[in-house]
């Protein structure tokens, strides 16, 4: 009998998986059907003026913002996963508060700084947008580093240095080749962020496809071309999406973990000392500190931005929408991960493996692909309900909090989902066995046994849907209910007013909301590491 209720268990899970999936498929759906649609007179005249700038920017903005955190990210983890110097604990954590920083925020503070100084050089350029997204993406690609390489063995070191090689030649020829693989992730990561970004380049004034995009459905009205443009762009993001997964099944690079010895931290001379902690405070002081303590003096002597009761219940709204969402992608993100343990074979996992890839999908992309469809739903049942019925429910869907949380789950369940599924992958298959064994079912696995492993790894998937919900700014921008307003877009609407100062209360805000997220994330996922 418990067989069979496990079976009905898993076979509901699944048939509530598969809804959700085909749910969130629709998107992805209107996207790929935009391909069939008749091409306008817009075309034509967006590849004899545009297109290729769109095209040359935004690929630009990927190579260079990868290959500036590469150096970035491979440095700083390096130093910090090799080498004993003073304040190394400290530094190693403090390396991932840039995180909290959206990139169009600091982008905002260095303009604001630039135009009090003369002398400093213009940063409304490309190269200033891959210096400010690079400067708060690093992070992507330091974490997973600096996991990588404090993993490797000291054995394979001290072989190395045997043979005659120096520190440097190890770290290029040893230490980065057998961590490529995370290594590519994280560069992958910082790569699409910068395709996806919106705020920094718009207000940098950058044109890119996200821009583009945005100008060709607002300002021209043309929303067949503007979802043709997104399906373009989409396709360029799955190849880096394909190139970064081919990448890593090709390359392996296998240790044996049951004999290995973890490594020791080299010991080097005060002067090297003072240079290592230049090396890793750099990146922290232009990511983070000089942005953060500028808002602060903005926002406590010269904004006139009143801190009253209409700017925190935007701050209200803010934590609620981004709580909200956060509680129920998570949820959402449990179902997905839990129903591959349950039956790794059944088709619904196919189908998870393609809504998962939305936090690759840029957020103007997602906001036309979710509102579009959504719209023109709203719009055939007001119309049937009113040839049947003679009245209206007006909008259901569209133009309300429901699409939003929706377009959110499209692009944040990539995130949410691996989190979890990696916490799922560290509990070994025995454990649930031996729970078997002795009459547990599949509830009783989840909610005595499973749930309880994985707390850290569901706080910490909540608390990153959080912070990233609250620091979106297009679809936030695009979708949010009429006279509805997040910190996000208050910041960014203030900027492009030049009221640079005065959008520094909402940024702050921002910036500090995310603050104690990430030293938690950052305190789970490097306190061990850094006891080795």
């Amino acid at each position: 009998m418990a067989i069979n209720n496990r079976g009905y268990l898993i076979l509901n899970l699944e048939r509530l998986a598969l809804a959700i999936a085909f749910i969130f498929m629709v998107p992805f759906f209107y996207l790929a059907s935009s391909v069939f649609f008749p091409f306008g007179d817009n075309w034509n005249h967006i590849i004899d003026t545009v297109l290729l700038d769109y095209f040359v920017n935004s690929l630009s903005l990927a190579v260079g913002v990868g290959f500036l955190t590469f150096i970035i990210g491979t440095s700083t983890a390096w130093l910090t996963a090799i080498y004993e110097f003073p304040f190394r604990k400290l530094i190693s954590w403090l390396l991932l508060m840039p995180l909290a920083m959206p990139s169009y925020i600091i982008a905002i503070t260095y303009v604001g700084i630039i135009d009090s100084f003369s002398f400093l050089p213009d940063i409304r350029n490309l190269f200033g947008g891959i210096i400010m997204i690079s400067l708060v993406v690093y992070p992507y690609v330091y974490i997973l580093a600096r996991g990588a390489f404090l993993e490797q063995s000291k054995e394979l070191y001290e072989n190395s240095q045997i043979l005659g090689a120096s520190q440097l030649q190890i770290f290029l020829k040893i230490s980065i080749p057998m961590a490529r693989p995370a290594i590519i992730l994280g560069v992958t990561l910082a790569a699409m962020e910068a395709l996806a970004d919106f705020g920094t380049v718009t207000f940098l004034g950058i044109p890119t496809f996200t821009t583009g995009i945005f100008r060709i459905w607002h300002g021209m009205n043309d929303t067949v071309t503007a979802t043709q443009m997104a399906t373009l762009l989409l396709s360029i993001v799955f190849i880096f999406v394909f190139i970064e997964q081919n990448s890593r099944k090709k390359v392996r690079y296998a240790e044996n973990i049951k004999t290995q010895s973890r490594l020791n931290y080299k010991i080097t001379s005060r002067k090297n000392n003072f240079l290592i902690i230049l090396l890793c405070i750099l990146p922290l002081t232009f990511g983070f500190v000089i942005p953060f303590f500028q808002l602060v003096y903005w926002s406590l002597f010269v904004s006139s931005e009143p801190w009253d009761s209409n700017f925190f219940n935007i701050v209200n709204d803010t934590l609620l929408l981004s709580f909200s969402a956060a509680l129920i992608i998570t949820f959402i993100s449990i179902l997905v991960t839990y129903i591959k343990r349950l039956s790794p074979n059944s088709v619904t996992n196919k189908f998870m493996q393609i809504i998962t890839l939305g936090y690759a999908i840029p957020g103007p992309v997602v906001a036309i692909a979710v509102m579009i469809p959504f719209a023109s739903f709203d719009n055939y049942l007001n119309q049937f309900l009113i040839n049947k019925f003679n009245f209206s429910v007006g909008l259901i869907f569209s133009g309300t909090i429901f699409i939003l949380i929706f377009a959110y789950c499209v692009r944040f369940l990539t995130v949410s989902s691996r989190t979890i599924r990696s916490g799922l992958e560290s509990i070994s298959i025995a454990t649930d066995d031996s729970a078997k064994s002795l009459g547990a079912n599949t509830r009783t696995l989840l909610t005595k046994i499973h749930f309880p492993m994985l707390k850290t790894y569901l706080l910490t998937s909540f608390l990153v849907v959080f912070i990233d919900v609250m620091k979106e700014l297009p679809l936030t921008q695009i979708l949010r209910p009429f006279n509805f307003n997040t910190l996000s877009v208050k910041a960014f609407e203030l900027a492009s007013d030049e009221k640079i100062v005065d959008a520094s209360n909402a940024a702050i805000m921002i910036v500090l909301a995310g603050i104690i997220p990430v030293i938690f994330i950052t305190k789970n996922i490097l306190g061990k590491r850094n006891k080795v």
